[in-house]
């Protein structure tokens, strides 16, 4: 079988080896997640949305009322983020592909996030804000891909055995197998 070791009975023959498995020590658990609470990137990204709104546009700016105004539009965004991630995780349990549609969803507002960041930068002009968006800008990058990487950890533990359709034919409510 694919994926398998053959084991000889024999201790003299040489045993036939397929590819080695991928190393995942970086992504395992650490501790129990116990909550939501408990998610680095929840963790993360709520910094990041305190972080942003603590950021100020300097009086000297050109455009000045517009630019605030994209300051709080992008920190009401990077506040939608941790509370996706807070309905996803409580949501994988019953209504996993909800759960699965709220991470994308995540992954979707980072990506608006980093965006309006980019416009941001482009738009300021005093060096000390550029650099402070760069970083969230990096810090965002980091979390979206932290995003995508729970849930294809999701979908390996949770996604097999939650499929609606296969549920269906379980239960004997296959419309297909009425005809």
């Amino acid at each position: 079988m694919p994926g398998f070791k053959k084991y000889s009975n024999d201790r003299n023959k040489k045993t036939q080896k397929y590819a080695p498995r991928p190393e995942y020590k970086k992504y395992r658990v650490r501790t129990a997640i116990k909550t939501f609470r408990d998610l680095e990137v929840y963790k993360q990204t709520t910094q990041l949305s305190s972080e942003i709104f603590q950021l100020e546009i300097s009086a000297a700016e050109k455009n000045e009322g517009k630019l605030i105004e994209e300051a709080e539009i992008l920190y009401n965004l990077s506040k939608n983020i941790p509370r996706l991630i807070a309905e996803s995780y409580g949501d994988k349990f019953s209504e996993f592909d909800m759960a699965m549609k709220k991470l994308e969803k995540t992954a979707q507002l980072i990506s608006t996030v980093i965006s309006k960041i980019d416009f941001l930068t482009a738009a300021v002009e005093t060096q000390k804000t550029k650099e402070t968006l760069n970083k969230f800008l990096k810090k965002y990058q980091i979390q979206r891909v932290k995003i995508l990487n729970l849930k294809k950890a999701w979908i390996r533990v949770f996604g097999n055995d939650r499929s609606p359709r296969r549920d269906s034919r379980v239960r004997g409510n296959d419309k297909r197998g009425a005809e």
